[in-house]
C-alpha cells in the first residue's frame, strides 16, 4: 500500500507539476500582497508592531484556508472528472491503479501547495519587523513578486512578462494602500 501511495506522489509531481506550480504561485501572490497592504497601512498608521504582526498572521491564516479549500474543492470537482473520464474511454474500472491513486495524490498535494503558499507573505513581515522601512518592504514585495512570475512555464521573455504582470499588481496594491491611508 504505501508503495502504491509512493508511487502515486511521483507520478503526481511528474505529470501535474504545472497545476502545483500554479498553486503555488496564486497562493504566495495572495499572501505577498496581502501582508504588503497591511504592512504599508500599519507604517502609515503608526500601528503598534505586535498589532501589525497580528493582523497579518491572521490574514494569511485565513487566506491559507480559504486556498485550502478552493483548491480542494476545485481539484477533487475537476480531477474526479478527469478520472472518471478515463475510465470511460478505456471501458473499465481503474479503481487501484496508478491513475487512481495519482488522482488522489494530486488533490492532496494541491490542497497543500495552495494551503501552505500564501505564508511566503512573511518574509515582508519579517522584513517590516527588522526594518520597519516602507521603501524596503516595498523592495523587497517587488522583488518577490517578480521572482514569482519568473517561475511560470515558458521561453524568457514570457516568463519576464508575467513577472512584471505580477510586479505591476504589487504597485497598484502599495499605491492603492497608500492612497487610502492618507
Amino acid at each position: 500500500m504505501l508503495e502504491k501511495v509512493l508511487e502515486a506522489f511521483k507520478y503526481s509531481l511528474k505529470y501535474e507539476k504545472s497545476i502545483l506550480r500554479r498553486y503555488l504561485i496564486l497562493g504566495s501572490f495572495d499572501g505577498i500582497l496581502l501582508t504588503m497592504g497591511i504592512v504599508v497601512s500599519a507604517l502609515a498608521t503608526n500601528l503598534s508592531v505586535r498589532d501589525t504582526n497580528l493582523a497579518t498572521i491572521s490574514g494569511i491564516t485565513a487566506v491559507a484556508i480559504s486556498s485550502a479549500w478552493n483548491s480542494l474543492v476545485v481539484e477533487a470537482k475537476e480531477k474526479i472528472e478527469e478520472y472518471n473520464e478515463l475510465q470511460r474511454q478505456m471501458m473499465r474500472s481503474l479503481k487501484g491503479t496508478i491513475y487512481d491513486y495519482g488522482t488522489k495524490a494530486t488533490i492532496f498535494l494541491s490542497t497543500i501547495t495552495h494551503g501552505s503558499s500564501p505564508f511566503l507573505g512573511i518574509i515582508l513581515l519579517l522584513s517590516y519587523d527588522y526594518s520597519r522601512n516602507l521603501g524596503i518592504i516595498i523592495g523587497i514585495s517587488m522583488i518577490v513578486l517578480f521572482l514569482l512570475g519568473l517561475s511560470y512555464e515558458g521561453s524568457f521573455k514570457e516568463k519576464v512578462i508575467s513577472g512584471l504582470l505580477i510586479l505591476i499588481a504589487g504597485v497598484i496594491t502599495a499605491v492603492i494602500t497608500v492612497i487610502l491611508n492618507t
